[in-house]
C-alpha cells in the first residue's frame, strides 16, 4: 500500500505512512511482534531508541534540580542530532546520557565515571565536558566548574548553553552594589580594648597592636566565665538564704551544689567578692565583661556566622575585625579559611600567610595552607611546608596529619583524592 502524503499543517509521516505518535503507539502495541500491521524491524528499532533517548532528554536540563544553581542553561541537544551525526558521536552520546541519568540521581561518582569514559572516545565532546562541569559545580567546586566553562566559552563562543551556564556560576560572584565614586563620610571610630588591669602596663596603641595582647585576652575570655558561673552561683546562693548574700566562699558553693568544682583562673589569680566577682589577675567583672565583649564582639559574631555556613556574613565580620586588630593571628585565620569556603583561594592564601605574618606558630595556618598550594598546583611549596609540620611536631597529631598528607600527595594522588570534600 502506497503512503498517503501528509496533509498540510501535519507532521510528515514516518517509515511505513503513518505520522510518528501513531507509529510509536503501533510499536508498542502486540503487534508490533507479527501479524497485521506490525513495522518492520527496523522501524520499531529507531522508534525504541528514539523513545529511549528522548526520556533521557525530556527536560533537556542536566541538572536543573541541583541546589548549586538552579537556573543553569539547558544543552541543545536532540534526538536527530545523536542519530545523524558522525558514526563516533552515539557511542559518546550514549555515555553523557548515562552520567546524565546518574547526576539527576545525585549519583556523582558514577556520573564522573560515564563522563571519563565517554571523553576517552571523544575529548572534546562538549555536552560530555559541560555536564563534567555542572557536576563540579554541584560538588562545590565552584572555581574548577568557572574555569572549565570558560575554556569551553573559548573554544565554543557560539554555544548558549557553556555561555548561559558560566553567567549562572560568575553571577554569586559579582559585588551586589555599584561601586561608590562619592566620597563617604568617615565611619565613626571604635573604642580603643582597654589593658589588663591587676599589674600589666596600661593600654597604649603599640600594646594593642601586639600579637600577644590577643593570647592574654584569651585568658582574660576565660577567666570572664569562671566569674560569671560565680556570679550565678551567688545569686542562687542568696535566693536560697538572703543571708548569705554577701557570704562569699568557693567551697561553700561547691558543698551546695551551686558550683560543680571550684573555679581557677588561667592566668593564676584568685577570686574575691565586691557585690560581683574580682580576680587579683583580670581586675572586676564589669570591666572584664566590657572588654571581652570589646575585643570578641565582632569575632563571635563571625564565628557563629561560619558555623551556620553563612560566609557572606561571616566575611564581612572577620573583615571588621582584621581593620580593627590588624596583629591578630586567629582573626586572620578565619577569615582566611572563610575565604577558602566560598572558593576565592587567591584571597584565602593572602589571609592564612598574613596569619603566619602575625604567629609564625599557627600549626592550623600551616596546614591550610599546605592545602591552598596544592590545590592550586604548588605542589612542591605544599610538601616542604607540610614536612616542616611533620618535623617539628613529630608525635603531634599536626606532626602525623601534616606527614600523612605529604606521603598521601607523593603517592600520585590529585587534590580531590587527598582532600575530599565535606
Amino acid at each position: 500500500m502506497t503512503p498517503a502524503a501528509p496533509r498540510p499543517g501535519r507532521a510528515p509521516a514516518s517509515p511505513g505512512g503513518m505520522a510518528p505518535w501513531r507509529c510509536a503507539k503501533l510499536a508498542f502495541r502486540p503487534a508490533i511482534h507479527g501479524g497485521k500491521g506490525a513495522l518492520p524491524t527496523s522501524c520499531r528499532l529507531a522508534l525504541l531508541l528514539a523513545a529511549a533517548v528522548g526520556l533521557a532528554l525530556a527536560p533537556a536540563r542536566p541538572l536543573a534540580a541541583q541546589t548549586a544553581f538552579p537556573t543553569i542553561a539547558e544543552p541543545q541537544t536532540s534526538v536527530r542530532d545523536i542519530l545523524t551525526g558522525p558514526q563516533n558521536r552515539p557511542r559518546a552520546d550514549t555515555y553523557y546520557l548515562l552520567g546524565l541519568a546518574a547526576a539527576r540521581k545525585n549519583n556523582h561518582a558514577e556520573a564522573l565515571r560515564q563522563i571519563a569514559i565517554g571523553l576517552r572516545l571523544e575529548p572534546g565532546h562538549l555536552r560530555l565536558l559541560g555536564l563534567r562541569a555542572a557536576i563540579w559545580a554541584r560538588q562545590g567546586h565552584t572555581q574548577e566548574a568557572i574555569a572549565e566553562f570558560r575554556r569551553l566559552v573559548r573554544l565554543f563562543p557560539d554555544d548558549d548553553y557553556v555561555r548561559q551556564s558560566l553567567q549562572e556560576l560568575e553571577r554569586p560572584l559579582r559585588p551586589r552594589f555599584a561601586p561608590v565614586t562619592s566620597a563617604l563620610p568617615t565611619p565613626p571610630r571604635r573604642d580603643t580594648p582597654v589593658a589588663p588591669v591587676s599589674t600589666a602596663a596600661p593600654a597604649s596603641p603599640k600594646r594593642v597592636l601586639e600579637s600577644g595582647y590577643f593570647e592574654e585576652m584569651k585568658q582574660k575570655q576565660r577567666c570572664y566565665f569562671q566569674m560569671a558561673a560565680i556570679r550565678r552561683a551567688q545569686a542562687a546562693l542568696a535566693a536560697a538564704d538572703p543571708a548569705k548574700k554577701d557570704a562569699f566562699d568557693l567551697q561553700a558553693l561547691v558543698d551546695t551544689g551551686h558550683l560543680s568544682a571550684p573555679p581557677v583562673c588561667p592566668g593564676g589569680g584568685t577570686y574575691s567578692w565586691n557585690g560581683a566577682p574580682v580576680c587579683s589577675k583580670h581586675g572586676d567583672f564589669a570591666t572584664a565583661e566590657a572588654e571581652v565583649n570589646t575585643v570578641f564582639n565582632d569575632f563571635n559574631r563571625g564565628m557563629q556566622a561560619k558555623i551556620g555556613r553563612n560566609y557572606g556574613a561571616a566575611l564581612e565580620a572577620f573583615d571588621q575585625v582584621c581593620a580593627v586588630y590588624p596583629q591578630w593571628s586567629e582573626a586572620h585565620y578565619q577569615r582566611g579559611e572563610t575565604l577558602f569556603r566560598l572558593g576565592e583561594d587567591r584571597g584565602a592564601i593572602e589571609g592564612i600567610r598574613r596569619a603566619l605574618q602575625c604567629d609564625p606558630g599557627n600549626l592550623d595556618a600551616k596546614l591550610l595552607l599546605a592545602n591552598l598550594q596544592f590545590k592550586v598546583g604548588h605542589k612542591e611549596s605544599a610538601l616542604q611546608l607540610l614536612d616542616e609540620v611533620a618535623t617539628e611536631q613529630s608525635g603531634t597529631v599536626y606532626g602525623l596529619s601534616a606527614r600523612s598528607l605529604a606521603k598521601s600527595i607523593r603517592s600520585g594522588r590529585n587534590y580531590y583524592q587527598v582532600f575530599p570534600p565535606n
